[in-house]
């Protein structure tokens, strides 16, 4: 756990450093935006999860931010998403909620959230997930930022698959290899599933800290517990 610490320590500040990375002030090309994944301004992938399963609601919100390249205004200006259709698999109405015409980046911010809402309507999710592509368009205000940060991917599914950011956070060290069956366990005994995404996760690291203590001695109480390639499931 104290390695877990260091790391954690290290996250931070290297949180910090990307802050600073972030800050556009200088740039002096014209206006622009881009997608950040993370709060780790370095994180470049475009892929992100969305599963049902475990959750009660039929009705998620995936948060994607888009930053500004440029200067900040006194005025709103426009920013347009498009689906990327012939590569989304997603259904409009059935995987997810239509896009808005435009979305606002308000006077002075340099940065908006734009909330995608995902459906879980479809009893096909429970065996084939399915891609909805979204892509940021030039907009009469705004033109494209950064190459390779203009289109991000997202993925809904009601399969507990092993959270995008599991590697990321070392999830290992407090929970032990992944598999579904740990995975279904963690969700009925701690009542609540593993965090969407690694942002989520950093905020309450403290509390995973504690589940994993408590959900290793729970398999090692309740030994042999087997996941779903037949092996035990060894306390960590």
């Amino acid at each position: 756990m104290k390695h877990i610490r260091l790391l954690l320590a290290f996250a931070t500040i290297l949180a910090l450093f990307s802050c600073q990375e972030n800050d556009m002030s200088d740039y002096t090309g014209k206006d622009a935006v881009y997608f950040q994944y993370s709060s780790d301004w370095s994180d470049s992938k475009d892929s992100i999860v969305y599963s049902f399963a475990g959750k009660e609601s039929n009705e998620g919100i995936v948060n994607l931010q888009v930053n500004l390249m440029g200067n900040t205004t006194d005025y709103d200006r426009t920013v347009k998403l498009t689906v990327a259709t012939s590569q989304t698999t997603a259904k409009e109405g059935l995987h997810y909620k239509a896009l808005e015409n435009a979305y606002m980046l308000k006077a002075g911010e340099n940065q908006v959230i734009i909330p995608i809402t995902v459906y879980n309507t479809d009893e096909s999710l429970e065996t084939k997930p399915v891609k909805l592509v979204v892509d940021l368009a030039e907009s009469d205000d705004l033109s494209l930022g950064i190459k390779g940060r203009t289109r991000a991917v997202i993925t809904i599914s009601n399969i507990l698959s092993k959270p995008s950011w599991w590697d990321e956070a070392y999830m290992d060290y407090y929970m032990g290899s992944y598999s579904k069956v740990k995975h279904e366990y963690c969700i009925r005994i701690l009542g609540q599933d593993f965090p969407a995404n690694y942002d989520g996760f950093f905020d309450t690291y403290e509390y995973w800290q504690q589940a994993g203590v408590y959900m290793s001695q729970y398999f090692k109480e309740n030994y042999p517990i087997y996941d779903e390639n037949g092996n035990a499931i060894e306390p960590w």
